[in-house]
C-alpha cells in the first residue's frame, strides 16, 4: 500500500481547482455582487455580477478602496477602517447608499467577512441591492406615523363640534327654540366635511405597493392643466426631472396641490418652477413665500393661513410623498418664494 503524500504539483492543482470553483460560485450569484478585498480594503476581484450592479469595468475599479462604492462615505455611522477592523474578527454588515458608475445611487446591504489561512489574508464582500425593501420599510414607518396622527386629529377636531352639539341639545330641550336645531345641523355638516377630508388624506396615505415607471414631465403637464388657471395668471417653467417609480395618479395630485398652493397665495402673476435634485425634485415659486416660523407647521392637517382654505392641501402632499417612501421639506426659493423639496426618490433613467 502506498502511504506517500501527494506531490507538490498535485497539491497546487487541488488549490487551483478550489479557486476555480469559488470563482464560478461568485459568478453565479446574479442577485448579489461578491468580490474580494485585500487587508487594506482595496478591491482585488471584480466578477460580472459586481460589474452589472455598479457599472464599473474591472480595470476601472480594481485596486480602488471599497469606500469608492459608497455614495457619501463621510455620512456613514462608522468609517471603512472601523468596519474592516471589526470584520477581521468576524462578519459585519452595513447598510448605506451606494453609487454606480453613472452617478445613480441605490440602497445596499454590504456584508464583509474575513479570509484567513492562519493569518488574515483579506476579506470577501457581498453586496445586495435592497432599495425596494428599504423604501417599503420607510413607507410602513410613515404609514404608522400617519395612523397615529389621524387618531390624534379625530380626537382633537371632533371633540369641539361634539361639545357644541351637546350644549345645543340641552338648550333646545330647555327653550324649544329651533335656532339650536339649525346650529346642530350646521355643526354636523362641518363634522361630515372633516371626516370626508380625513378619509381622503388617509386614502392618499396608503403605501404604494404597485408603483409603475412614471414620466414626471407628463405628470407635471397633466397636473398643471388640472389647476384650471389661465396662462396669464401663472407660468410654469420645467427642467427635465426624469422617470420615477410611483403611483402616477397620486403623483399628479401631489403636483396639483403644490401648484394650487403657489397660485392661491400669490396676489398676481406667479412663476412656478419644477426641476431635479440629486435624489429627487423641487417645486418652487416667486410668490410671497412661507414665513420661517411656520414652515414646520404647513404640512399639519388643518393648518392654513387662508380664511377660505381647508388646511388639507399640503397635508395631502406630505401624505402622498410618505406613501412613496419619500421625504418633503419646505424652504425659501432664490426669489423669496416657497420651495418644496421632495427627496429619497429613485430615478429610473
Amino acid at each position: 500500500m502506498d502511504n506517500s503524500l501527494p506531490d507538490r504539483g498535485s497539491q497546487q492543482h487541488s488549490e487551483s481547482d478550489d479557486n476555480t470553483v469559488s470563482e464560478r460560485l461568485i459568478e453565479g450569484l446574479s442577485s448579489h455582487a461578491v468580490f474580494m478585498l485585500n487587508t487594506e480594503g482595496n478591491i482585488t476581484t471584480w466578477p460580472d455580477p459586481a460589474q452589472s450592479m455598479y457599472g464599473y469595468e474591472a480595470d476601472e475599479i480594481l485596486g480602488s478602496s471599497v469606500d469608492t462604492l459608497f455614495a457619501d462615505p463621510e455620512e456613514m455611522e462608522t468609517t471603512i477602517d472601523s468596519l474592516l477592523a471589526e470584520a477581521a474578527n468576524g462578519s459585519v454588515e452595513t447598510q448605506h447608499w451606494h453609487r454606480k458608475a453613472d452617478d445613480s445611487v441605490f440602497w445596499a446591504t454590504l456584508s464583509i467577512s474575513p479570509l484567513r489561512n492562519g493569518e488574515l489574508n483579506g476579506f470577501v464582500a457581498v453586496c445586495q441591492n435592497t432599495t425596494e425593501k428599504h423604501q417599503y420599510e420607510k413607507m410602513l414607518e410613515r404609514q404608522n406615523d400617519r395612523l397615529k396622527e389621524f387618531t390624534d386629529i379625530l380626537a382633537h377636531d371632533l371633540r369641539s363640534p361634539l361639545s357644541v352639539i351637546s350644549s345645543r341639545v340641552h338648550l333646545a330641550r330647555e327653550t324649544g327654540d329651533e335656532e339650536h336645531l339649525d346650529a346642530m345641523e350646521e355643526t354636523t355638516d362641518r363634522m361630515a366635511r372633516l371626516v370626508d377630508d380625513l378619509l381622503s388624506v388617509a386614502k392618499q396615505g396608503n403605501v404604494v405597493t404597485d408603483p409603475e415607471t412614471t414620466d414626471v414631465e407628463t405628470v407635471v403637464d397633466t397636473a398643471w392643466k388640472g389647476t384650471g388657471e389661465t396662462v396669464d395668471r401663472a407660468v410654469l417653467q420645467y427642467e427635465h426631472v426624469g422617470s420615477v417609480s410611483s403611483d402616477s395618479d397620486r403623483l399628479i395630485q401631489l403636483f396639483e396641490n403644490l401648484f394650487q398652493n403657489a397660485i392661491r397665495h400669490s396676489d398676481g402673476a406667479v412663476i412656478v418652477r419644477v426641476g431635479p435634485l440629486e435624489h429627487g425634485f423641487y417645486v418652487e415659486d416667486d410668490g410671497p413665500g412661507i414665513p420661517s416660523d411656520i414652515q414646520d407647521e404647513v404640512f399639519d392637517h388643518g393648518f392654513t393661513t387662508n380664511e377660505d382654505g381647508s388646511g388639507y392641501g399640503l397635508s395631502v402632499v406630505r401624505t402622498i410623498a410618505g406613501a412613496h417612501g419619500w421625504d418633503i421639506i419646505v424652504t425659501d426659493s432664490n426669489t423669496g418664494g416657497a420651495r418644496f423639496e421632495i427627496t429619497g426618490v429613485e430615478f429610473l433613467d
